[in-house]
């Protein structure tokens, strides 16, 4: 004879045990996820391109309503680099800058810091599709608003 809780505590422990091993596959997945994309400006200052991704005004050009937004958070810069905090501490936006004035290559990059939960873990594997198509947008709307503005740096 079956006992009426039995079914329940075997439903019970098979759910634990479930968990258990979704979060431990989870914890094979990265914590942090790095996306990030380049381009090639030629003809262009670091200094000028540092300052222009912080100007307000050429930021409606490129990054459009949402560079407002985005520059209200903590700005944190180097002497190649700026990086924005997104919406939570969690989440970076960032350019970084290669090579010398004449010849720069930027990358823009998205840093995602992921919990450990199974699902937040299994996230990652959407990042790239979802985030990478959206900074390649951005650096060519970068690159075209600078072309429209027909500022070429020449040594």
């Amino acid at each position: 004879m079956i006992r009426p809780m039995r079914p329940v505590k075997l439903l019970f422990i098979s759910l634990l045990f479930f968990f258990g091993l979704l979060t431990a596959v989870g914890l094979l997945f990265p914590a942090t996820v790095h996306i990030s994309r380049a381009i090639d400006l030629r003809g262009q200052r670091k200094t000028d391109l540092m300052q222009r991704i912080v100007d307000a005004s050429f930021q409606a050009c490129w990054l459009g309503d949402s560079g407002q937004l985005l520059m209200k958070n903590g700005i944190r810069r180097t002497d190649s680099s700026i990086f924005v905090s997104l919406s939570n501490s969690k989440q970076q936006l960032g350019w970084v800058f290669h090579g010398t004035d004449g010849a720069i290559t930027m990358q823009a990059r998205i840093d995602v810091a992921l919990g450990w939960l199974p699902w937040q873990r299994f996230q990652s594997l959407l990042m790239e599709p979802r985030y990478g198509p959206w900074l390649e947008a951005q650096l060519n709307k970068f690159q075209q608003c600078l072309l429209d503005d027909q500022v070429v740096y020449s040594p």
